[in-house]
């Protein structure tokens, strides 16, 4: 193979290297996420254009603004100290001529998603992406236990673009309580 023939062969592995981590999705501590096809059919480049406002008579992009619901915590199985932290949907749109780099999602400042974008003004992913969410503690009552909540997580949804700004969305999920029963083996005395 002559010397141009492994240019094009190595500039076809980057760009198919460049499209794996544009839509690559690091996902640790996901319960039970649906299969890697279903993941990539559900996360969209572009769901809607970027938000636009007005600088006197010109019309341009807005900065990077996160668009995400306020979390939820359910336990699905009580008696088992698991609850799940998630989000209908998670939106990011980069200011023009910007793109987005990428989108992390943390909980108690550990990472628990990473998105990366690859030459696109906005990014969507659809909650589905994460199975049943996010897996966490659910936490003994608080107090007397009359609230029936448990512990209270932070977390951070923070966005990148290629223009070097960022934009974040703070806040804290607080789940409801639960406590494990352990069944422990009878212990017969000699």
């Amino acid at each position: 193979m002559k010397a141009h023939g492994w240019r094009r062969v190595i500039a076809g592995m980057l760009v198919l290297a460049g499209l794996a981590v544009g839509w690559g999705i690091l996902a640790a501590d996901v319960a039970a996420g649906p299969p890697p096809a279903f993941i990539s059919a559900l996360v969209s480049a572009t769901p809607e254009p970027p938000r636009r406002e007005l600088q006197g008579n010109v019309e341009v992009s807005a900065i990077s603004a996160i668009d995400s619901p306020s979390p939820t915590c359910s336990r699905p199985v009580a008696g088992t100290g698991r609850c799940y932290i998630q989000w209908s949907y998670l939106s990011v749109a980069a200011s023009s001529p910007g793109s987005i780099i990428s989108m992390t999602v943390t909980i108690d400042g550990r990472l628990r998603a990473y998105h990366a974008g690859f030459f696109q003004a906005s990014m969507y992913i659809d909650g589905q992406v994460y199975g049943p969410g996010f897996r966490v503690t659910c936490g003994l009552p608080v107090g007397d236990g009359s609230t029936g909540l448990g512990n209270t997580y932070n977390f951070s949804i923070l966005a990148r673009e290629s223009g070097g700004s960022m934009a974040a969305n703070d806040g804290s999920v607080t789940c409801p309580a639960d406590v494990v029963h352990v069944n422990l083996p009878l212990v017969q005395k000699q």
